[in-house]
């Protein structure tokens, strides 16, 4: 189960910072804004998407990087689609609670994603800032953002119950788009996805 929820890994798998002039009165001071939530606020904005993408990922027990590429897909509400191209055809289809997994000219493998809840993190990581839901974010991670909405990185931190399969996951953007997606498992062994701006 452990290898099947790795593999199902999404490679699958994010409003300007306002920096208001402090007051001398404490009842004018603003609180900082959330850049998290302005990131998230921002990725949420764009309806659809359709984006190459390269993965990478580094696995300790092998002696070279497994490299892949293909397309992926989003449209609102909480459809994204993981087409791999290269080396071996392969599309990962999530739509609400379903995961669907095929490779090659095989049957799709099926998964409720309500029964796997470690699973459905990984999912939401690249799903709900698609959908602008910050919401279903913190239910699994703890967010930290550097920079400001022009070009920004997002740390999600999982929950102890996600922490013994993901250590990591690391999100740099520009704008409204997600540009490289970098989880780091539990056990060290690391996936980079370079997503492509629209052609």
């Amino acid at each position: 189960m452990k290898n099947h929820k790795r593999a199902l890994a999404p490679a699958l798998m994010a409003l300007a910072l306002l920096r208001g002039a402090g007051s001398a009165h404490a009842q004018d001071v603003q609180p900082p804004p959330d850049l998290a939530a302005a990131i998230i606020a921002r990725i949420g904005m764009v309806p659809a998407r359709h984006n190459a993408f390269h993965e990478s990922k580094h696995i300790a027990a092998l002696t070279h990087d497994l490299d892949s590429s293909g397309e992926l897909i989003y449209a609102r509400p909480g459809h994204v689609q993981k087409i791999t191209r290269e080396p071996r055809p392969e599309t990962l289809i999530v739509q609400g609670a379903t995961l669907s997994l095929a490779r090659g000219q095989g049957p799709a493998r099926v998964v409720d994603l309500s029964h796997h809840a470690q699973l459905a993190a990984l999912v939401e990581a690249i799903r709900a800032p698609l959908d602008g839901d910050i919401t279903a974010l913190r239910h699994d991670y703890t967010l930290a953002a550097q920079g400001d909405v022009a070009h920004w990185t997002l740390q999600l931190t999982p929950q102890p119950a996600m922490a013994r399969y993901v250590r990591t996951i690391t999100i740099d953007g520009q704008n409204n788009a997600m540009t490289v997606i970098r989880v780091v498992q539990a056990n060290g062994d690391t996936q980079v996805m370079r997503i492509d701006p629209p052609a």
